[in-house]
């Protein structure tokens, strides 16, 4: 009897241990969740914190399903806390800079419609990386595969998923630091100012590319909003919130027209120019 007690007790430790370690080595481990058919859709990349968590929040009050997707789900609290209170919200892995993480993501939910598919996720770099004198091209590599590369990796992979819905946008935030009306106006922030420019170039060209299925990519300026990029960028001065600008691009989201097809707008809805 007692042979067998402990062998029970040793099955059960083994058992919690299989277990934690699983969890520990697992990307997320999560409810399955279930989409009202009837709810419009939005994929948000980059959702664990700043501007995309708020994205995130706003949407699903908003009542709409969302997939909210990040690099280390087991990590972002706050998003799980997100999901915990609305049935409709996804917390999905997904690094943009993965080629097998987009791709096991785009065939998870190949027959879900997207009717906004957000690219929020970037990165500002090191800003010491990227003065003139201290250039640090390896810096250089890791900026352009978030900022540039991811966005057109997601945008690419959920095409079908986009055209399948009703609204049909895809949207990229920021790229005034990419063009020579802001990025111009002062020196250094290299890096970052390229990789923008070369992802409005992008979007722009991928847009021409799908102009006949009725989708509309626009990319949207949110304002300098006092989230951790905005910090790495050295700015001291004035800036917003990310609850209101994320308030203000979902607002101009809403009410895109075909013609803001593949510009720049700021969050109040003035045009760039690029």
């Amino acid at each position: 009897m007692c042979i067998l007690n402990e062998k029970n007790s040793m099955k059960t430790i083994f058992c919690r241990l299989l277990f934690i370690f699983l969890l520990a080595h697992s990307n997320f481990i999560s409810a399955e969740v279930v989409f009202a058919p009837d709810n419009s859709t939005v994929l948000i990349t980059g959702s664990n914190r700043g501007l995309g968590l708020e994205f995130s929040r706003q949407y699903a009050a908003a009542g709409w399903n969302v997939i909210a997707t990040c690099r280390s789900p087991q990590t972002a609290k706050e998003l799980q806390k997100l999901a915990a209170q609305y049935n409709q919200v996804a917390v999905e892995k997904m690094d943009v800079t993965s080629d097998s993480d987009v791709e096991v993501l785009s065939a998870k939910y190949k027959n879900q419609p997207i009717d906004v598919l957000l690219n929020n996720a970037g990165i500002y770099g090191t800003l010491e990386k990227q003065t003139l004198g201290a250039f640090d091209f390896e810096e250089l590599k890791r900026v352009f595969d978030v900022n540039t590369i991811g966005s057109l990796r997601v945008s690419a992979a959920f095409l079908d998923n986009v055209a399948a819905s009703e609204q049909k946008k895809i949207i990229s935030l920021g790229g005034g630091m990419g063009t020579p009306t802001i990025g111009g106006m002062f020196g250094g922030h290299y890096f970052m100012k390229m990789s923008k420019a070369a992802h409005l170039s992008a979007m722009g060209t991928l847009q021409a590319d799908v102009d006949d299925t009725g989708i509309i990519i626009t990319m949207i300026s949110p304002g300098r909003v006092d989230t951790q990029l905005m910090r790495d960028s050295g700015w001291t001065g004035k800036s917003i919130s990310a609850e209101k600008s994320a308030g203000l691009v979902i607002s101009l989201i809403d009410k895109l027209e075909p013609e803001m097809k593949g510009r720049l707008v700021m969050y109040n809805g003035m045009i760039i120019p690029w």
